[in-house]
């Protein structure tokens, strides 16, 4: 997908967006300004990775996207982590947003080897595990996660789950540091108040 495609549908999730304080707004300005840099392959798609983290602030979600992009390099699929809202869904992960939407869309594609998702946040056990059974080719991340991502702890994995990536590679993607910055910002950004939000839901009556 060409770059000003991508950013054609990026410039349309931010119009999307009404941030509710100064925060969100100077992220969705830096988002609206920034020019991709051609010197790292991945810019474009983390850029629009990040858009859909800051959408899924904005609509009270932790701030993870993601998109799907095949063997051309169209974007099949995109989202963002749906936990919250509409409605808790523990499952609703941004990799699982998008992965569920383009299964359930896509049924007779059962082989990925050529596409590549990319998140604006590292994956976690249970995203990363998703990743390894769908065979999909290469995830490719923004910012790490070392508190809650699995991707640099891949050896503690099961013997059965590390057999099972095979030539899959998992690894951060080719992209401006800035671009990594905002994931990390847009992750930090709401992350505390929402793992509370999961806490009390476990706390005891």
């Amino acid at each position: 997908m060409a770059n000003e495609q991508i950013r054609e549908l990026g410039l349309r999730e931010l119009v999307k967006m009404y941030p509710k304080d100064r925060g969100t707004s100077k992220l969705k300005a830096r988002l609206t300004e920034y020019k991709f840099n051609n010197e790292y392959l991945d810019d474009g798609y983390i850029w629009l990775a990040d858009i859909l983290a800051l959408r899924a602030v904005d609509s009270g979600n932790f701030g993870v996207g993601c998109i799907l992009t095949d063997v051309n390099g169209n974007v099949v699929s995109h989202g963002h982590n749906e936990v919250f809202n509409p409605y808790f869904r523990s499952d609703r992960h941004g990799e699982m947003v998008v992965m569920d939407e383009f299964e359930d869309t896509h049924q007779n594609i059962t082989e990925l080897e050529d596409f590549t998702l990319y998140t604006s946040l590292e994956s976690c056990p249970m995203c990363l595990t998703r990743m390894i059974t769908s065979g999909i080719k290469r995830v490719l991340h923004a910012a790490s996660d070392m508190e809650g991502g699995m991707v640099h702890k891949m050896n503690y994995l099961p013997e059965f789950w590390i057999e099972l990536v095979g030539g899959q590679v998992f690894s951060q993607a080719e992209c401006s540091k800035e671009l990594i910055d905002i994931a990390a910002e847009i992750f930090l950004y709401n992350a505390d108040e929402l793992k509370e939000k999961i806490k009390n839901r476990k706390a005891p009556g």
